[in-house]
This record gives structure tokens, C-alpha cells and sequence, in this order.
């Protein structure tokens, strides 16, 4: 593909993006416990060079580049040295493996030498279309590093911590409690409550039914 202004996205359902995260956070030891640990599933399982980059964020306004060599992801030097911003780093990571997997045969026809060039021509890329591929990869991301089950047993407890703080008509105080409840549970995945929040949404547990 040589321009991207006539670029197509793939149709991908959500149930196979799922399908892909669950099977490869289940062929890894790296996904068998929480949270799961991306960094060594890419670099030792995936086989994937993450390569520290300084000023990738204020260059080109990204945290993370999987590079068409689909053997190397950039990482923002900041966020990969800072333990504050641990769990963006987290997610960056997980979505350019989902880039990987779900989007070879777009990054893999493509060869440029630098993160600048790379930028450039994802950026030309009609946004419709390049929305629905970052989306799918932010999917994969939040299956892989949110598992359904372990998810559904924290949203228990979480539950009944927001009843004993006063939440109780989840449809009247529906974004105040959705944040407590993803608050508490989010440490356990190594994520922030926002991609708690969305996989709360995405796997059909909020708002709770029959509490």
C-alpha cells in the first residue's frame, strides 16, 4: 500500500478481537497471573524489541509505535523510566501487540527507517478508517489485559463497597459509582479505572443487575 489516503480497514467483530487476546494471554506464562505481564510477553514470548525513545511524546504526540518491521515497538523514554506512568506504558504496550497480530498484513506491507516517516504515513491515513483500526487494537488491549473472569470476581466485592459508601441507584449516580468501583479494582490489572470503566461496559457487568 503505497497511499494512504485510499487505505480500507479490516472488518474485525469484536468476539474474534477477544478471541485472539484470550488465546494468546492463555499460551503464555506471562498471562497466567494478574497483572498480566505485558512487558515480558512481548519482549520474551512475542519475541518484540521495545526500544525507549526520548521525546517520542512530544515529537509526535504518541506513546508507543509498532514499527513495519513488526519487530520493534517505540516506547516514550518517559513513560517507560517513570513507575507513575506504569500502567499507561502497560496499555501502549498491549495495543501495539494487538496492532501486531490483528494488523500484520497492513504494518508488515510497509517499510520506512524512521518513527518520523512510520508517523507520517499512519497520519495520512483517512481518520474513519485508522479510527477503526486503533480501536480494534484498543479492544484487544483491554481483553488482553483485563481478563472476563478474574474481572467478574473483583466487581463483586467492589459492588457491595460502593452499597456501604452510599451507592445504591446505580442508574442516578451512574459515572460517580462506575469510577469508585473501577477505582478499586483497577491495581489488581495494572490499568487505569478508565480501562476498568470500559471493560465494565464492554463485558455487560455495569450497571450491576439484580444487587
Amino acid at each position: 500500500m503505497n497511499d494512504p489516503r485510499k487505505f480500507k480497514a479490516p472488518f474485525i467483530p469484536k468476539e474474534r478481537i477477544w478471541q485472539e487476546a484470550d488465546r494468546l494471554r492463555a499460551a503464555h506464562p506471562a498471562g497466567h497471573k494478574l497483572p498480566v505481564q505485558v512487558l515480558d510477553l512481548a519482549e520474551f514470548d512475542l519475541g518484540l524489541d521495545i526500544i525507549p525513545v526520548a521525546g517520542l511524546r512530544e515529537q509526535l504526540d504518541i506513546e508507543s509505535l509498532l514499527m513495519g518491521d513488526l519487530h520493534s515497538i517505540l516506547v516514550d523514554k518517559h513513560a517507560f523510566m517513570s513507575s507513575r506512568l506504569e500502567y499507561r506504558l502497560r496499555f501502549s504496550v498491549a495495543h501495539e501487540i494487538g496492532h501486531s497480530i490483528l494488523h500484520r498484513d497492513i504494518y508488515g506491507g510497509l517499510r520506512h527507517s524512521t518513527a518520523k516517516e512510520w508517523f507520517d504515513f499512519i497520519s495520512a491515513i483517512p481518520d474513519a478508517e485508522y479510527g477503526w483500526v486503533e480501536w480494534q487494537a484498543y479492544e484487544f488491549a483491554g481483553r488482553l489485559l483485563v481478563p472476563p473472569e478474574p474481572l467478574k470476581k473483583a466487581f463483586e466485592p467492589a459492588v457491595k463497597s460502593a452499597q456501604s459508601a452510599g451507592y445504591t441507584d446505580w442508574q442516578a449516580a451512574d459515572e460517580a459509582a462506575l469510577d469508585y468501583i473501577a477505582t478499586r479494582i483497577a491495581p489488581k490489572f495494572g490499568v487505569s479505572a478508565e480501562v476498568i470503566a470500559k471493560r465494565l461496559r464492554a463485558e455487560k457487568l455495569w450497571p450491576p443487575t439484580g444487587q
